[in-house]
């Protein structure tokens, strides 16, 4: 076996080790916190995790493509390393500034606010943790068993802390708390393991370059945001037209599918270093590793699709732990439908990438925006006349058009390029 499949066998199994954590984490412990906490306190805490989850997204900025690409592209050029670094540092602890602001003003003059100022404060050791952790460093040297282990310590600590720790229902800051600092804890310990794996001067880099850096990953963070945005509007759209219990059996499908769909972030992650670095050296052996990545996306997504949609019923009734078969069948045939999405769903992240690796990050922002204006029309109204199947074809609709502008994209440079040489 080379040295390149065994990196890549060893990059996989390490990233499918992190996203198997934050699946399994969620699992184990909110039900136990629903138990301990009473419906509302969980709310409250589901309510302060959601906050923090934007903010963190706001905070990392689209760095984990346009920073592991320049450190991907530049291995070797220390000082090129170096800037990159000290960017996005620089930029994340500004952006930190942002939703820290907010949450002042936030508590300052919303009066139901005032008395979660503790649990925003405690959560923003959350954010902490994320200017740290140096994820996009380890993924574009191609080392994620670096991420694997510190992701697994700060799992660890978290759990442990809310085991021993949330006793009873008003134990909600000390369940911030512990998912919190376990985040923090992780930035910590990756941000040593920079330290000791590159010899890192902090330094603010050039003035144009730092420019340069913000302006192309505020085009991935820009595509990035707009995803999840249109999956959340969707179930307002679905709750409009619908009622609380319609919007329920779409919400575990969804679950379900989107839990699938990870597989696709996984694989992503783990050949986007190599294929950046192909790009650089040899454009025919990248387009070569792409139309084999294809063949494999889709022969093992349509196994995923084909499982999805044959043992649906199973699956729906395994997780939401429910018997009745008039209560279940429903979502069943919603995430039936939804194994239509499976197969495309790898193809628009996949092609997204490809076009960020291309230096066409206008491109990708317009294509999903594009799709997000379609999603405003199709999502009404199939709600509107199928309700909740009409909003899993939606996402079919979705997935499908996504993936078709960005393989359209992809291949149109791909073409220019050969006509050019």
């Amino acid at each position: 076996m080379t040295v390149y499949k065994k990196r890549i066998i060893d990059n996989f199994i390490s990233l499918s080790v992190v996203q198997g954590l934050s699946l399994l984490f969620p699992l184990i412990v909110f039900p136990y916190l629903v138990r301990i906490l009473g419906v509302e306190g969980f709310g409250l805490f589901s309510l302060i995790q959601a906050v923090i989850m934007y903010a963190d997204l706001l905070v990392s900025f689209g760095f984990g493509l346009s920073a592991t690409k320049a450190i991907a592209r530049n291995v070797g050029k220390d000082l090129h390393t170096n800037n990159v670094i000290s960017a996005v540092f620089f930029i994340k602890i500004i952006l930190f500034v942002i939703p820290i602001v907010l949450f002042l003003l936030s508590c300052l003059f919303v009066p139901m606010l005032r008395h979660q100022f503790i649990y925003l404060l405690i959560a923003s050791l959350y954010l902490l943790g994320n200017i740290l952790f140096p994820d996009w460093y380890f993924q574009g040297i191609q080392k994620m068993r670096s991420i694997t282990v510190v992701t697994f310590i700060s799992k660890c600590i978290s759990f442990l802390l809310i085991i021993f720790f949330v006793k009873k229902s008003d134990d909600i800051v000390m369940a911030v708390f512990a998912v919190s600092i376990g985040n923090f804890i992780a930035g910590l310990i990756g941000f040593f393991l920079l330290l000791k794996s590159f010899s890192w001067k902090f330094n603010l880099a050039p003035k144009r370059f730092v420019m340069a850096f913000f302006k192309e990953s505020a085009y991935v963070f820009s595509s990035i945001i707009l995803v999840p945005l249109y999956s959340t509007i969707n179930l307002f759209i679905l709750q409009y037209f619908t009622n609380p219990l319609m919007v329920g059996y779409y919400a575990i499908s969804e679950k379900i599918y989107s839990a699938l769909s990870m597989l696709t972030s996984v694989a992503n992650r783990t050949f986007y270093p190599h294929l950046t670095q192909l790009f650089k050296t040899s454009q025919t052996g990248f387009e070569n590793n792409v139309k084999k990545l294809s063949v494999y996306f889709a022969a093992g997504f349509t196994v995923i699709a084909v499982a999805q949609f044959f043992g649906a019923e199973f699956i729906v009734r395994f997780l939401s732990g429910k018997h009745n078969i008039q209560d279940v069948n429903y979502a069943v045939d919603i995430l039936r439908i939804m194994s239509i999405a499976v197969m495309f769903s790898p193809f628009g992240s996949f092609y997204f990438q490809l076009l960020i690796i291309q230096g066409r990050k206008k491109t990708a922002v317009r294509n999903i925006s594009s799709v997000v204006l379609i999603n405003m029309i199709t999502a009404a109204t199939l709600a509107y006349f199928f309700q909740g199947k009409g909003m899993a074809i939606n996402l079919c609709i979705i997935v499908f058009f996504i993936a078709l502008f960005n393989y359209y994209s992809y291949q149109h440079k791909s073409g220019v390029n050969k006509i050019q040489q």
